[in-house]
């Protein structure tokens, strides 16, 4: 299965006291890692997540994304991040490994606010009646949520 990929472009402006070469040799490191965010844990908190992330026939639990729909959300603010960053790292007034971290810590944010706020779909009346614990939606949910991370990863 190939994955699947989209590119937006950063405007750098360049201005005529900039050097071609030294602009390269500014951005190209930019082509060679990328931030990952999600989760990390154990098989068993794994397998919850991705119970909840997609939701199973089998057992009858509705989806309840939180790192998909978190992605979903955090992306106009990254995009906006990104653009600014790339032209602070163009003009040499920002270092790559910042501009990553600001993106991971920024993702990382929206993905624990939208995992906070999960609602829906309600949890079923007849569920609800043998849940220890009271009304939450997800399963070892303060596990989960502390399992939410990034990771700044070499592409490929």
């Amino acid at each position: 299965m190939s994955r699947r990929t989209s590119y937006r472009r950063a405007n750098v402006e360049v201005t005529g006291d900039m050097v071609m070469a030294e602009l390269l040799g500014r951005l190209r490191p930019l082509t060679q890692n990328e931030v990952h965010v999600g989760m990390q844990g154990d098989a068993e908190l794994a397998m919850i997540a991705g119970v909840h992330e997609y939701g199973s026939v089998k057992m009858k639990i509705p989806a309840r994304s939180f790192i998909g729909t978190g992605k979903k959300k955090a992306q106009a603010a990254i995009s906006k991040l990104v653009r600014k960053g790339i032209n602070e790292i163009a003009r040499g007034e920002r270092d790559i490994e910042s501009l990553y971290e600001e993106i991971g810590q920024l993702a990382l944010g929206k993905m624990e606010k939208n995992f906070d706020r999960i609602k829906q779909p309600p949890i079923s009346p007849i569920y609800a009646k043998y849940k220890v614990g009271g009304k939450k939606l997800l399963r070892a949910e303060q596990d989960l949520r502390e399992s939410l991370t990034f990771k700044i990863v070499p592409k490929g």
